[in-house]
């Protein structure tokens, strides 16, 4: 059974915050994207925007002399400490879980993704209350421990999917109280209301307690969350079951509410020895017929018409240009997965990781996990103009994986390659805090 409790976050001081006209612009001007979004100049932006941005805390800057014992971890506990003792960031009095919404414009159409915030007992994928569908990276996790050990608190959410469209909680949403409404450097509107009344809180759980609950986003952050767990398990054997480490912070959203959109994250090969662009698309015509395109736009419409239960990809090479690449009906490719997870012969991302980054290039699962030889993007432009210039020497393109593939390779055990989702648009970080200290 799902956990799924109202907690007491800490959130910025509204007041304050319009106090501050000269400091930034409001609610805006201290959240960021997730961490793993933040680019060095996304960095730089968020750093001049507020002196109170959550950047300080969540994707602090290294600097010269860094230690041990003082270096960007410590920092950041010493920013989230700083900000509390000035009441830029304030406690709420009662435990609420949230109701949030993003109201957002994608492929020329306005949605809106309904949510709830709060936090969610911790539990062993193999348990089946929680159940991923992605491999995860080394680096990125060894950095959100460090940084949960230092700051003992999560400042961002892990995104959840629960079964069904979520009319059920309708009237639950109906009784919260507004708390905050802002539109961010996207466009992306957000409101957020707490539900805090006893009753309504108790229909939200009841709810939610029979079902499953999948990971979309936040693998790295759900693994961490478990491995500090467990630490803390051993530093405090007698805390409890209640203990605030044995949860962890989260999004939830129905897997069929109307404004769920999952775009797809490509991949940019670089620094392969040897490299060899017309070796390469000689392998592929074994596997793929290769239809030339003239542009990118040209290439993403055909990806965009890929009959269902086939698989198309995209290729950009500097001297080849652009190529649809259609697998072959006519090849038996169940001997490349015989070894693999299950589900994955017919699942985009795992045709391109197992039959043309692993068996055309050598890219294999350790230089996966280390990222040594593979890039991701969201953006197909600047993959493609990365490319040119150098950065890389092939760009693939991806069509999106469905919801549904998400759910059936949870439910079967199994796991996609890294970054085969990239649900949108992204949740903020730092506009509910779950404090996990003892």
């Amino acid at each position: 059974m799902a956990d799924f409790q109202p907690f007491q976050a800490w959130t910025c001081n509204l007041d304050r915050l319009r106090q501050q006209p000269e400091r930034g612009a409001g609610l805006t001007d201290v959240l960021t994207e997730p961490y793993d979004k933040i680019t060095p100049e996304m960095q730089a932006a968020y750093y001049a925007r507020h002196d109170h941005n959550i950047v300080r805390v969540i994707l602090g800057r290294e600097e010269p002399g860094d230690t041990e014992q003082r270096n960007k971890y410590t920092r950041a506990a010493g920013f989230f400490n700083a900000w509390q003792r000035e009441s830029f960031l304030v406690r709420r009095e009662r435990p609420a879980i949230f109701a949030y919404e993003q109201t957002f414009r994608v492929g020329g159409r306005e949605l809106t993704r309904r949510a709830l915030i709060g936090r969610v007992r911790l539990s062993r994928p193999e348990e089946g209350h929680i159940l991923p569908h992605e491999r995860t990276l080394s680096k990125p996790k060894a950095d959100r421990l460090n940084l949960l050990r230092h700051a003992r608190a999560h400042f961002g959410q892990i995104f959840l999917l629960h079964p069904g469209d979520g009319a059920e909680l309708a009237s639950a949403r109906a009784a919260a109280t507004p708390l905050a409404k802002f539109e961010d450097a996207y466009g992306v509107r957000h409101r957020l209301a707490a539900i805090e009344a006893g009753a309504a809180l108790k229909a939200v759980q009841q709810t939610l307690l029979p079902l499953k609950f999948y990971i979309a986003d936040g693998h790295h952050r759900f693994e961490t969350s478990l491995n500090y767990r467990d630490e803390m398990r051993r530093q405090h054997p007698n805390a409890g079951s209640d203990a605030p480490f044995e949860f962890t912070m989260a999004t939830l959203v129905a897997m069929d509410d109307p404004g769920l959109v999952v775009l797809p994250t490509h991949r940019m090969v670089h620094h392969i020895a040897n490299f060899n662009a017309d070796a390469l698309r000689r392998s592929m015509a074994e596997w793929f017929e290769l239809e030339p395109a003239a542009s990118l736009d040209a290439l993403q419409a055909r990806m965009a018409q890929t009959p269902a239960g086939v698989h198309w990809f995209g290729l950009f090479l500097p001297a080849a240009g652009f190529t649809l690449l259609k697998l072959r009906l006519d090849r038996d490719r169940a001997p490349l997965f015989a070894g693999q997870p299950p589900l994955w012969a017919d699942l985009d991302v795992a045709i391109l990781h197992t039959l043309i980054l692993d068996r055309m290039l050598g890219i294999n699962e350790e230089k996966l996990r280390e990222e040594s030889n593979v890039h991701y993007l969201r953006e197909a432009a600047a993959g493609v103009e990365s490319v040119r210039g150098g950065q890389g020497q092939a760009f693939f393109l991806l069509n999106p994986t469905p919801v549904r593939a998400v759910q059936a390779i949870a439910d079967a055990r199994s796991r996609m390659p890294q970054k085969s989702t990239d649900f949108y648009p992204k949740l903020p970080t730092g506009m509910t805090i779950y404090d996990v200290s003892v």
